[in-house]
């Protein structure tokens, strides 16, 4: 396991935690504590799961399908109705292909295998 590859996917994943905190206490105008924070932990341990995973599969498949998989979870839990749901899930599988795009192909920390 790269430390390096772990520390620039867990920083992605904070920062596209603070994007959905931002976009839900004002888009969505939910409340900013508890569930903006639980947003921003959320999508933090995603990234850093993006960072210690290892599956060996192609990097676009890896940060979709933890996307994916992190996403019915927010999604499962969200209480917008069907719209909603798909909306979440939808976004935290662009979250996941972006935190894998950006730490493999711009920063080009590949996974290891």
């Amino acid at each position: 396991m790269k430390k390096r590859r772990v520390i620039i996917t867990t920083v992605w994943g904070v920062i596209f935690g603070i994007v959905c905190m931002f976009l839900q206490k004002y888009r969505v105008g939910v409340s900013f504590w508890p569930v903006g924070v639980s947003s921003l932990i959320h999508h933090s341990i995603m990234g850093f799961t993006i960072g210690v995973s290892s599956l060996k599969v192609h990097w676009a498949p890896h940060g979709i399908l933890w996307g994916f998989l992190f996403g019915i979870f927010l999604a499962v839990s969200w209480w917008g109705g069907p719209q909603g749901f798909w909306v979440t899930l939808g976004l935290v599988i662009l979250w996941g292909f972006l935190i894998e795009l950006i730490t493999t192909v711009g920063f080009k920390m590949k996974i290891e295998k």
